[in-house]
């Protein structure tokens, strides 16, 4: 794993052990078989060192073109030649982030859920310069982890799943931003309704108030989704700008950890 901050390294060693723990609790995994996938796992802030020997790439940075760009011309420094490079945005098309890298038959978009135990599934986007044999290759290797392959047969932004979670999503917020009701309220309404565990607002925490924002940003500014605008000054100004990102960050719309949501008081 590579990440330019030694701190984000560090949160994401300190979450792979607690998702041991957990799989050990439930009988997922044994001592020993926990043990040895944790010490197939390695972290380095050198991108030189992370990109050495790699066979194929997962990118997930922020959903920023900007940084996109920056990210991809460096793996394209680093990384060998055979090199694959997937990336996990949300909203792009891997057509506009192909053009940065020195190898755009090389690349297409691999977009899994999460918690990938619990929703296996990896959605595969490829662009009109990708290499057909490549994509055979993804969608054999999906299968060869257990995740159920989703084929995009052309370019969609936000791929299947997101571009319908995106319109439930939006509902909600443009609810909550408008004051039609409140976000706990929106969530109840979603969580008695169809027996969900979490409700819309609840999965923004989720996913990231950060990452919402910058995807409903890119929609907004680069797919004509203008009506999105007053969503994202709403989050901004609420949250990012506050650094209350969700979950991760321990603030959100909800508090976390023990989110209202989980209590047994949410639903009187």
């Amino acid at each position: 794993m590579y990440d330019i901050s030694a701190q984000s390294l560090d949160t994401s060693r300190a979450s792979h052990g607690t998702y041991a723990d957990a799989f050990r609790a439930e009988g997922k995994l044994s001592e020993e078989e926990a043990a040895l996938v944790l010490a197939r796992l390695s972290y380095e802030s050198d991108l030189s060192k992370a990109a050495a020997d790699v066979d194929i790439v997962s990118e997930s940075v922020t959903e920023a073109l900007d940084i996109k760009k920056a990210t991809y011309e460096a793996l394209s420094t680093h990384c060998p030649p055979r090199t694959i490079f997937t990336t996990n945005t949300s909203t792009m098309l891997p057509s506009e982030i192909a053009k940065f890298t020195d190898r755009p038959g090389r690349l297409l978009a691999c977009h899994v859920a999460r918690p990938i135990w619990d929703h296996p599934i990896l959605e595969i986007m490829p662009h009109a310069g990708t290499d057909p044999a490549l994509v055979t290759d993804i969608v054999d290797f999906a299968r060869r982890i257990q995740l159920v392959p989703i084929l995009l047969k052309k370019e969609q932004p936000a791929y299947v799943s997101n571009s319908i979670m995106a319109a439930f999503i939006t509902s909600a917020l443009d609810l909550v931003s408008r004051g039609v009701a409140s976000f706990e309220d929106v969530d109840r309404v979603w969580m008695i309704g169809t027996g969900a565990p979490l409700g819309p607002i609840a999965s923004v925490d989720m996913m990231g108030i950060g990452t919402v924002y910058n995807a409903l940003s890119h929609l907004a500014e680069n797919e004509g989704r203008s009506e999105l605008l007053p969503i994202t000054e709403y989050l901004r100004t609420n949250f990012v700008d506050k650094g209350a990102l969700g979950a991760r960050s321990g603030q959100g719309f909800y508090t976390y950890p023990n989110p209202h949501f989980e209590q047994d008081d949410f639903f009187k």
